[in-house]
């Protein structure tokens, strides 16, 4: 009893202190990745709860291939209870890494007891307590609080760090109840943390790897669940090794043709991010830490640059070390296979960005799983290993929150965030851009003197430098003259019509055509029609332009040529051409349905509207069709009924 209590207070009092660390960047925006699936996904906008709304919330998700519903129903529900209040997301946030925390110390907990049964039970629950602090407040943990959109990241830890408790309960006590916990780890918890992120598809890695190695060690043997799960993990890894190299399962090289690096590249350079990372999580600098980190040096062969093959040759020797102490050294084994297994989805083959940090937010469990057992083995004897085990965990607890303080800081003010990220990563074409981006909307850069204008330039032009298929910064330079009333220089617009048409058009370089569009029909971009036309055409003639983002051009065009030009007829042709290739998409039906009203052809107009599903349509856009339809039947002139 009087250990629970201490556990309970000792709970209480870190929960404390994190609030206080995290505290700071609460207060901060939504940024980044934020918008497109969270400010911007239809269904996040949750108004009541009805079975339809829900279906809408599950679906809003443009993330993963799965979508990521659970995420996304998260951040809906965020909204039905506070908006689009940042803060309240945040907090959110902050109460999953707790809670996920909180996880972190009841498995390393057991973990402890199961494979070092010589150690004090006191001491494993110091070794853990120890663990789940520095999990909860270290500083590289601090992108899936702060920065909203990687909820999908630590909602999906949280119940893949819940599924492996239950399964190493399940295990240890065996009868109906582990059975139970079994069932409850596997079916409900594993697919949870699944369609959070899909790196809960590797919770039976992590499984496989403490049967083999910690029960294993412990039991003498393997019994008939670890010799069956290894086989199946066995065939499922050669069957996904056949499907990656048929047609069926070519998308997922597909991303490759939108990035800026081979695939044999990407492979040498994470020999070099994986060192890099443990860095991090070893000696955390401030400066080195950030949300880009698109300055990081491609490896183009194994000795460009020469650290390419020491890397490699240390991931290797990782490797042979899981092996060698398999039986000497269970826990340390199978805590540096669990980083391993951590980063094996996001951080191999897959065509995604080079590096992040949230990467590392359930791989660290293994690496601290690791010093874990080292304080627990030195807390046991009187001595010097003694003092230094407790010197080094005091000086992580004390160190790492101090950074995420600073973080936290620099997190909760936008002007702050960017410009200190633009400075710590200077040759961060994103982070220029950010840092530019966000003075560029201050008021005093509409002042074409102020040092306000000449710093937003300075960041966007040294952006459109660093990165030679950066798109964006082009358009803020041209959007921040408009903003002040200067000429807008042709350069920059053939600049950018040239990288639309000749660089990998990547998913992120679609917003650069939705904010034209955007600011065109707000009235705050000052170029003329066939400059707008001539940037969707350049895009819309790159080879590397999909099929799906066609669609959305020409839709997207349409909408310029409607509101902003109007020029219907101009934007019936554009519509036209977005339904060649998607005939059935319900938004563009609506859309050219709403155009032939406009021109008052009701009949063409009621035959195209009962033909969209209205199931299919957003929130928004159902009221639209029933606006439509009202119209329709009132007999109003058109240009009335709509407001236009």
């Amino acid at each position: 009893m009087k250990t629970s209590y201490i556990i309970i207070l000792a709970t209480f009092l870190v929960g404390l202190f994190a609030i206080a660390v995290y505290w700071p960047g609460l207060q901060g925006e939504f940024f980044f990745d934020d918008e497109p699936s969270i400010l911007l996904a239809e269904g996040v906008r949750l108004e009541k709860l009805s079975v339809e709304s829900l279906r809408q919330a599950l679906s809003s998700g443009y993330a993963g291939p799965s979508g990521r519903p659970v995420s996304q129903l998260s951040f809906a529900l965020n909204y039905y209870f506070s908006g689009f209040n940042p803060f309240a997301f945040k907090a959110s946030n902050l109460v999953i890494h707790m809670a996920s925390a909180l996880l972190a110390f009841f498995l390393a907990l057991r973990l402890l007891a199961a494979t070092s049964p010589q150690v004090k039970g006191r001491n494993s629950l110091i070794a853990a307590g120890v663990l789940a602090s520095a999990w909860l407040l270290h500083p590289i943990q601090l992108l899936p609080v702060l920065h909203v959109v990687q909820r999908m990241t630590s909602l999906s830890a949280l119940f893949l760090l819940a599924a492996m408790l239950l399964h190493v309960s399940g295990r240890e006590h065996g009868g109906r109840a582990g059975m139970v916990k079994l069932v409850l780890a596997w079916t409900v918890l594993w697919p949870l943390s699944f369609f959070s992120k899909e790196t809960g598809v590797l919770f039976p890695c992590f499984v496989l790897a403490w049967e083999l190695i910690a029960r294993r060690n412990r039991d003498g043997g393997l019994d008939w669940f670890a010799r069956a799960l290894a086989v199946l993990a066995g065939l499922t890894f050669s069957v996904g090794v056949i499907y990656a190299t048929l047609p069926a399962g070519q998308w997922l090289w597909a991303g490759y043709e939108l990035r800026t690096f081979t695939l044999a590249e990407r492979l040498l350079t994470e020999g070099r991010v994986l060192w890099f990372y443990l860095g991090l999580i070893l000696f955390p600098r401030l400066e080195s830490l950030g949300l880009y980190h698109d300055d990081f040096l491609l490896s183009t062969s194994l000795l460009e640059p020469w650290t390419t093959l020491p890397a490699l040759a240390g991931l290797a020797g990782l490797i042979w070390l899981v092996w060698w102490l398999r039986n000497r050294a269970p826990l340390v084994s199978f805590g540096i296979a669990w980083f391993l297994i951590g980063q094996a989805l996001e951080s191999t083959f897959l065509p995604l960005e080079i590096a992040h940090e949230h990467r590392n937010y359930v791989p660290l469990f293994g690496i601290l799983l690791v010093g874990a057992w080292g304080l627990a083995r030195v807390l046991e004897n009187n001595g010097p290993f003694k003092t230094l085990g407790i010197m080094l965990s005091t000086v992580a607890l004390t160190y790492f929150p101090f950074v995420t303080a600073l973080r936290a800081h620099q997190f909760g003010e936008e002007g702050r965030r960017t410009q200190i990220e633009a400075q710590h990563h200077r040759f961060s074409a994103r982070a220029q851009h950010e840092a530019g981006r966000i003075l560029a909307a201050h008021v005093e850069a509409a002042l074409p003197n102020s040092p306000v204008y000449s710093f937003a330039r300075r960041h966007y032009e040294l952006a459109s430098k660093l990165d030679p298929a950066l798109k964006m910064s082009w358009l803020g330079l041209i959007a921040l003259n408009c903003k002040v009333g200067k000429p807008v220089e042709r350069a920059w617009i053939e600049a950018l019509a040239r990288r639309l048409r000749g660089t990998p058009f990547a998913p992120a370089d679609r917003n650069a055509l939705y904010s034209l569009k955007e600011m065109s029909i707000a009235g705050t971009l000052c170029l003329q029609r066939e400059d707008i036309e001539r940037f969707f055409a350049a895009a819309l003639a790159n080879p590397t332009t999909s099929t799906y983002v066609s669609v959305l051009l020409h839709s997207w065009l349409a909408d310029y040529l409607a509101l902003s030009a109007h020029d219907l007829p101009a934007a019936e042709v554009e519509l036209d051409r977005a339904l060649a290739l998607a005939p059935h998409n319900p938004s563009n039906n609506l859309k050219r349905a709403q155009l032939d009203f406009l021109q008052e052809r009701y009949g063409e107009a009621r035959i195209r509207l009962a033909k969209i599903p209205r199931a299919d349509l957003s929130h928004s856009e159902q009221e639209t069709l029933t606006q439509v339809m009202g119209c329709l039947g009132s007999g109003k002139p058109a240009a009335g009924c709509m407001g236009m």
